[in-house]
């Protein structure tokens, strides 16, 4: 436990409009996904219709290819256009694995960059089915780094069916990256996945990947992101976060509100994206 005389920072992300570039497609079936999350997502054509509404933030996303990339090659001119006649809006691009010359062309667009960290290689055999190594995954990041100025790297805990696997091994990777925000999100089993039968990871293995970033990151940013388990869970989960040192709290419950105003610990709230 930290002491807790700081300011916590209260993230709503529900009017966050999230964009697929792909539709439902997606190459891979992830045991954690299956591709269920890209069904709630928004194609590229409704951009104009949400900005329409007053919606200013949207997150850029897709499914993979056999690579472990997103295929935004064929929309980033229209997602530029679009930028470009309303300077008001945000993006948040939420990137799988990239090269060089896709990462500057994100770069020229986004107002953040999410890349997902994984560091483990069974990890990634057995969750995405792909050949790759964490090696893969640090160097995309270090390439995205070379074209964002606000780079938020995001850990799964409980990844592979809600153990531990491999978050201490990727916060191990990533000590020398330059990076703006730590994001940490939480397994959830879902329906019609390989995994809809696993559970949320136990609190004490949460507890402990929360506290070795903080030791790890004295000074960094970590924030508790949206992808986080329901009911008492969630309840749970929150105050937890904060008792760990998280500076950031995404969609916070009423009783962490209650939890924050009983020990006297200050907060603030917004409307945004956490990785903005």
């Amino acid at each position: 436990m930290v002491t807790l005389d700081r300011k916590i920072r209260l993230t709503n992300s529900k009017k966050v409009v999230s964009i697929s570039v792909t539709g439902s497609w997606c190459a891979l079936n992830c045991a954690h996904c299956g591709r269920h999350y890209l069904n709630h997502m928004n194609p590229v054509i409704q951009l104009e219709s949400w900005y329409a509404t007053g919606r200013r933030h949207f997150l850029i996303s897709g499914g993979l290819d056999a690579s472990g990339k997103i295929p935004l090659d064929g929309v980033i001119e229209t997602l530029k256009r679009f930028k470009d006649t309303h300077p008001d809006v945000h993006f948040n691009f939420h990137t799988g694995l990239v090269d060089d010359s896709l990462a500057q062309k994100i770069g020229k667009i986004a107002d953040s960059v999410s890349f997902d960290f994984v560091g483990s290689e069974e990890t990634i055999r057995e969750v995405y089915g792909m050949d790759k190594t964490p090696d893969d995954f640090l160097e995309s990041a270090r390439i995205l780094r070379k074209y964002t100025r606000n780079l938020a790297i995001h850990i799964t805990v409980g990844l592979m069916a809600g153990k531990l696997s491999h978050e201490e091994s990727a916060l191990n990777l990533i000590r020398d990256l330059l990076f703006e925000k730590l994001i940490f999100i939480i397994f959830i089993p879902t329906p019609g996945t390989r995994y809809e039968k696993a559970e949320p990871p136990r609190f004490e293995d949460v507890e402990f990947i929360f506290n070795t970033a903080r030791k790890i990151f004295p000074d960094k940013n970590i924030a508790l992101g949206c992808m986080q388990p329901r009911g008492n869970y969630r309840d749970r989960l929150q105050e937890l976060a904060v008792s760990c040192g998280l500076d950031e709290i995404v969609n916070p419950t009423r009783k962490l509100r209650h939890f924050l105003e009983e020990k006297g610990i200050a907060y603030a709230e917004r409307d945004a994206c956490c990785a903005f």
